[in-house]
């Protein structure tokens, strides 16, 4: 199935649901390509640090793969709960986060949708924020995520 249709899909049954249009985009946040999508696979508070896990996926056939970002920049990654922003953690001096994020190429999604998966900790936010967003360079924002507690 096409990006295109399938999101036209998505619409089409939140509408029929009760759900805004909107509401189907929300769940997918998109890459700048349009192509790709993350999705938080886990979220999870460890003392002062949140540890967040995210897969990359398409629908897309013959998805030529795309650069999230090559060089991290301070602060171009950070969650956030409200007007607050909670950072990257840095160990050695270093960012708790891949240096870099490429999706893969794949011709077909069909057998697995999977084109990359990303993980980085963050400065926790207070146990009562219920939900907290990720920003991520060229992907639109993710959220609203739900921390665990183990």
């Amino acid at each position: 199935m096409s990006f295109r249709r399938g999101l036209l899909a998505t619409a089409l049954i939140s509408f029929a649901i009760g759900l805004p249009a909107h509401a189907a985009e929300e769940a997918r946040p998109l890459t700048a390509s349009g192509k790709a999508w993350a999705t938080v696979r886990k979220a999870v508070r460890q003392g002062d640090t949140v540890a967040v896990e995210l897969r990359f996926e398409t629908d897309y056939a013959g998805y030529s793969g795309e650069t999230i970002y090559e060089k991290l920049a301070d602060g171009a990654i950070y969650l956030s709960a409200g007007d607050t922003r909670f950072p990257l953690l840095r160990e050695n001096d270093k960012p708790a986060a891949p240096d870099e994020l490429k999706l893969k190429f794949n011709y077909d999604p069909t057998k697995n949708p999977r084109v990359g998966d990303w993980k980085a900790r963050f400065a926790a936010p207070p146990a009562d924020a219920a939900n907290v967003t990720l920003t991520l360079p060229n992907v639109a924002p993710i959220g609203p995520i739900t921390i665990r507690n183990p």
